[in-house]
């Protein structure tokens, strides 16, 4: 197993995760915007409206206004209407505790997080975790943090209210997985050791399989994955399974590196309306030709769908689980000057057959659902079994 690092448990995914939609966030290297004078134009009389009913209601309503909050509520809600979860405003707060987070360790709940219109989707939880001793688990939704609802706010100023000092508690709104009465769950805080990677040699009836599992596609993925894979190589692994269960994602270029330790050539390619087509290819020499097999299920989303898509169309994997989570999408960070950003999409990735796979996911190659509440893990017997038949 890799060394464990510290991490804010709910930010899994500081460098690309946040609840794992980040697949592709990167910082805007450029901040000037080039519009045509037909959009300048129609920018000016929007900002012009909004300022001209602001002054009305300064000078007329009956009673002060906070303009600062109508400024938001207006933000929030032009944003709101892109129907696009993940294009959002970023406070000044909200991006300094991103950058913070970069630099040190955190105390949370202990789950990864995926937003959805619904709220947030608890798509993993770590062992020893508060949220473990709280009873949550993945599929889980969380509809309020501290009484404020997490479908009309971001997943930046969730988790911002969810993280906090060791030993302080948070209370979550949680509707059950599968659905009802949703109840509300008091969570003690603390900072808990999370791994990169966990791996192993499976012997399965004479043949030496090794596993690796990948949390998250943080900054060092790629290494960690490529060392695992030669370590077990040296142990004799005839056979690798790669489990992305559960992984929300994380870093574009991780995704890459990560795809490398199998395979080279083509792994995605991204296309946006402002931004230029851009084809993303690992290039450095593989890790392991042995066969192997992808395992995946609804919350593997964003990078994990990258290199899921890019293993099975180039044909060097065979995806066994359910299907995947569909988010994919690129992400923006642009930074406003007054020391807030707005995160924005700005570009689906395909796959390297140029499949979009956003909303629709990726379906396995052999349909195996995991049952949590049972100890056998029926979507990794799954595997073991076709591998089994591969090697009669």
């Amino acid at each position: 197993m890799r060394a464990l690092r510290l991490l804010i448990v709910v930010l899994l995914v500081s460098l690309g995760f946040l609840g794992g939609y980040f697949a592709g966030w990167f910082l805007h290297g450029e901040n000037t915007v080039r519009l045509s004078p037909t959009q300048q134009t129609s920018a000016r009389e929007a900002g012009r409206l909004q300022q001209k009913i602001i002054e009305e209601l300064q000078g007329r309503y009956y009673k002060p206004v906070d303009v600062d909050k109508l400024s938001q509520a207006g933000i929030n809600g032009m944003l709101e209407s892109l129907d696009d979860p993940y294009t959002v405003y970023l406070t000044p707060k909200e991006v300094r505790e991103f950058e913070e987070k970069e630099r040190g360790s955190y105390s949370g709940i202990g789950a990864s997080l995926q937003k959805t219109k619904d709220g947030l989707v608890i798509t993993a939880v770590f062992e020893g975790s508060p949220a473990k001793a709280a009873g949550l688990v993945p599929g889980d939704v969380i509809q309020a943090v501290d009484g404020k609802s997490t479908r009309t706010t971001s997943i930046e100023a969730s988790i911002s209210r969810i993280k906090g000092k060791e030993g302080t508690s948070v209370t979550l709104t949680v509707r059950p997985k599968g659905g009802g009465q949703a109840k509300e769950v008091k969570v003690v805080r603390k900072t808990i050791e999370i791994p990169e990677t966990d791996s192993r040699i499976i012997n399965d009836k004479g043949t030496k399989v090794g596993y690796v599992q990948l949390y998250e596609f943080g900054g060092f993925a790629g290494r960690d994955v490529r060392e695992d894979v030669e370590e077990l190589t040296a142990k004799g692994a005839q056979w690798f399974i790669l489990d992305l269960r559960y992984n929300g994602g994380g870093l574009l270029t991780q995704a890459v590196d990560v795809t490398n330790v199998f395979q080279a050539g083509l792994v995605t390619s991204t296309a946006g309306l402002h931004s230029p087509k851009e084809e993303l290819e690992a290039t450095g020499p593989v890790a392991t030709k042995k066969p192997m097999v992808v395992l995946v299920n609804r919350y593997s989303a964003s990078a994990s769908e990258i290199v899921t898509g890019a293993l099975k169309d180039h044909g060097r994997a065979t995806v066994v689980g359910t299907r995947t989570f569909g988010k994919g999408l690129v992400q923006s960070i642009v930074d406003l000057g007054n020391g807030a950003a707005l995160k924005l999409t700005t570009a689906v990735y395909l796959t390297p057959n140029g499949t979009n796979i956003n909303k629709k996911g990726i379906a396995p190659d052999i349909v195996a659902p995991d049952k949590p509440k049972t100890k056998p893990d029926e979507a990794l017997q799954a595997a073991l079994r076709y591998i089994a038949r591969q090697e009669k």
